[in-house]
């Protein structure tokens, strides 16, 4: 008897590590359309439904009435997530009740499709389908790479459950369950047609607007977080979590899809370019429980927690102490409940690593665990977010806030202290966490822009990758998208990046492809044209000398780049007499970086060779001399080849003096050789480095 419940236990380890530890992995096609619609003779995924009318005979009624089943009759590429007659019934009675006292009207009755309203029914079929084929026996934990016809990401989750009897009629074993959106479960995947594939879940996908702040006045775990929201004017109708679309913003039809007439080179590639159709404010909120105040803070009360607050920030921001308006952004609650807000949206897999890439991040190599920044609600804050990665270099098993552990703060054999950090829990439990402006984590303590996180945690060298610098390449799904093709996200004067002197240039977010990656973290910005553009650069943590490096591909289609710096009172713009040029501009058309301008050479053939230490370190300092580094050591080409022994790749530091955590920093990227409309400028990262690092052995990393 004991053998089989540890048996059944070993069962349920082995499940319940691999959910909490799978990511997304696409295995979606984009959509292949021969050009107009017609009907064939294939299997569709209509001609399918048909054969199964009798379960899903209520959701066929929903896509004739939507329009969409001629299109499920023809070529294309599709995902269709169907739900059971059962479903539907379901469905309808809880839109029943909602309409009821939506419209006040206890007369109103569903008792077919039929009877819905044309709006509920539109949006229920366009919920469900997705414009791609994605087979999701080959997904992972995340995000579908393209938002349903409704325009709203869908999550992929899994779960474990006692839903299965063994064929001896005895013992119940525990079974994978993969749930879209956490509750409808995927009964039968993968049904493969001619024009998509077809997944039978056992719920409707909820569709119900909800921005985030509902998503936690609706759970009863989260009462002072919620109040804490309110009284801060953080949630509630026109305040700031209430953002979601930008009627302002506006694309011609002949830049958006995935057929779209923009083309890019990039070096020897042409992408075809998509630009973003709508322009969305989206959150990604890390919320406390009030358990976990009452174990980490010992706070009950909203006015144990105003204290709380206060007994923080008023150590740090002295100046501010006396602030008492909760609404006022530099009041300590604020402060405090503003640094668990993201200004953009994201499902967990996404904040550092793509499962693409963690195979060629050299984390075991080097001690570095895959790593961001990104800059919180709270003014002036940054935050660093890692992934503890499995041994076998294919799988998340923990994603934490603030965390400093072996890999110490970016110099040679660090002996400081260690910080756990605060978890970031996967999607779990019956509460909803995915809002039509975003989504809501629960983490496992809560989070401080104390002394020790400014001056200690984040006193490190921060490498920041080019795709965190606007909350719309996060927020758009452009971020470490996987994919084959080579179809990149369009944007043109996203948030925190702006035109200066109508300039005029294409830009990219370049989708990770492991056949072809040279790129920290695998996707990067690729520009193209005569540009001259400023960028709102992240803060600095604390006031200090820094280092302020820029990641640097050369290739001889690439341009003559020159670089200015900014800085500014916070709030402000940069004027034309506000920018200081960093130096003289950087030629990027050279093969390599061997020449005399840099002096690049491979580890190997310096000095006695690879183990002559002294030497390589020498020649470290010769480069930094002449205001050049290597590429980092932590992670490789596609080919296997650490970024630091690829000749190509380097790091130019643009600047180096004090820096203050309360001024707004602006980088000015100018391409200089004019004439040349199809010159490229690769970008990749950028990175803050304070003096005590950069002075202290810095390593190679």
């Amino acid at each position: 008897m004991n053998e089989m419940k540890n048996f059944r236990l070993s069962i349920l380890v082995i499940i319940l590590s691999l959910a909490g530890s799978m990511f997304y992995f696409s295995s979606c096609v984009d959509e292949q359309h021969p050009g107009n619609y017609y009907t064939f003779q294939g299997q569709t995924i209509a001609s399918e439904l048909e054969k199964r009318s009798e379960d899903f005979s209520e959701f066929i009624k929903v896509l004739k009435r939507a329009g969409m089943w001629s299109e499920l009759s023809t070529y294309g590429e599709h995902t269709l997530f169907v739900p059971y007659n059962s479903c539907i019934d379901e469905f309808l009675k809880e839109r029943q009740a909602k309409h009821r006292v939506w419209d006040n009207d206890s007369t109103i009755v569903y008792n077919s499709v039929d009877d819905l309203p044309q709006a509920d029914c539109d949006t229920l079929a366009r919920t469900h389908l997705i414009d791609i084929t994605c087979y999701v026996g080959d997904m992972r934990e995340g995000s579908f790479p393209k938002p349903n016809m409704n325009d709203k990401y869908l999550i992929m989750t899994f779960d474990s459950a006692f839903n299965y009897v063994s064929p001896n009629g005895q013992d119940t074993v525990y079974k994978l369950e993969r749930r879209v959106n956490k509750f409808a479960n995927i009964v039968e995947k993968d049904d493969s047609c001619d024009n998509g594939v077809i997944h039978t879940i056992d719920k409707c996908i909820d569709f119900t607007g909800n921005y985030v702040y509902d998503l936690i006045d609706d759970n009863p775990e989260t009462s002072l977080f919620s109040r804490a929201l309110k009284e801060t004017g953080l949630s509630g109708p026109h305040n700031l979590l209430s953002q979601y679309y930008d009627e302002t913003y506006k694309m011609g039809d002949d830049s958006v899809g995935a057929n779209s007439v923009v083309k890019l080179d990039r070096v020897s590639y042409v992408y075809t370019v998509s630009y973003w159709e709508r322009k969305k404010t989206c959150f990604t909120i890390f919320a406390v429980t009030d358990q976990v105040f009452k174990r980490c803070c010992n706070v009950s009360t909203f006015d144990e927690l105003v204290a709380y607050a206060k007994k923080v920030y008023d150590e740090v921001y002295p100046d501010d102490s006396g602030i008492t308006d909760f609404k006022d952004r530099r009041n300590s609650l604020n402060r405090f409940i503003s640094y668990h807000i993201l200004p953009f949206a994201t499902d967990r897999t996404k904040f550092n690593m793509n499962t693409q890439v963690v195979g060629t991040y050299n984390y075991k190599d080097v001690g570095l665990d895959p790593e961001d920044y990104f800059e919180t609600c709270a003014p002036h804050t940054l935050m660093r977010i890692s992934s503890v990665v499995s041994d076998n270099r294919k799988a998340y098993e923990h994603i934490y806030i603030n965390r400093m552990d072996k890999e110490g703060n970016g110099t040679k054999d660090y002996e400081g202290p260690y910080y756990r950090g605060v978890e970031i829990l996967p999607f779990s439990g019956k509460t909803k966490q995915i809002a039509d402006n975003g989504y809501v984590y629960y983490i496992d303590s809560v989070l401080l822009y104390d002394k020790t996180t400014r001056e200690r945690i984040l006193n490190r060298r921060i490498r920041i990758d080019c795709t965190t610098l606007s909350p719309d390449y996060i927020t758009s799904g452009a971020r470490q998208t996987y994919s084959t093709d080579k179809i990149g996200f369009g944007f043109r004067d996203a948030t925190n990046w702006s035109t200066i002197n109508n300039s005029n240039y294409k830009l990219m977010v370049r989708p990770v492809n492991t056949t072809d990656s040279y790129a920290y973290e695998g996707d990067g910005i690729d520009i193209q044209g005569v540009f001259d553009m400023c960028i709102k650069l992240p803060p600095v943590p604390h006031k200090g000398t820094w280092q302020l490096r820029l990641s640097v591909r050369t290739n001889k289609h690439c341009g003559i780049v020159q670089t200015y710096m900014a800085e500014v009172p916070s709030g402000e713009k940069p004027g034309n007499n506000d920018w200081n040029p960093l130096g003289i501009p950087t030629n990027l058309m050279f093969d390599d970086l061997t020449g005399s301008q840099v002096g690049w050479v491979d580890d190997s053939k310096v000095g006695d060779g690879a183990d002559d230490e002294e030497a390589v370190t020498a020649l470290d300092k010769a480069l930094k001399n002449r205001g050049w580094l290597k590429g980092p050591m932590s992670q490789s080409t596609s080919g296997g080849k650490p970024h630091r022994d690829q000749n190509t790749m380097g790091r130019r530091i643009l600047n180096t003096g004090v820096m203050y955590d309360n001024m707004d920093y602006y980088i000015r990227l100018k391409q200089v050789l004019q004439g040349n409309d199809d010159s490229q400028f690769l970008f990749d990262y950028i990175e803050f480095v304070p003096k005590e690092v950069y002075d202290y052995d810095e390593d190679r990393n």
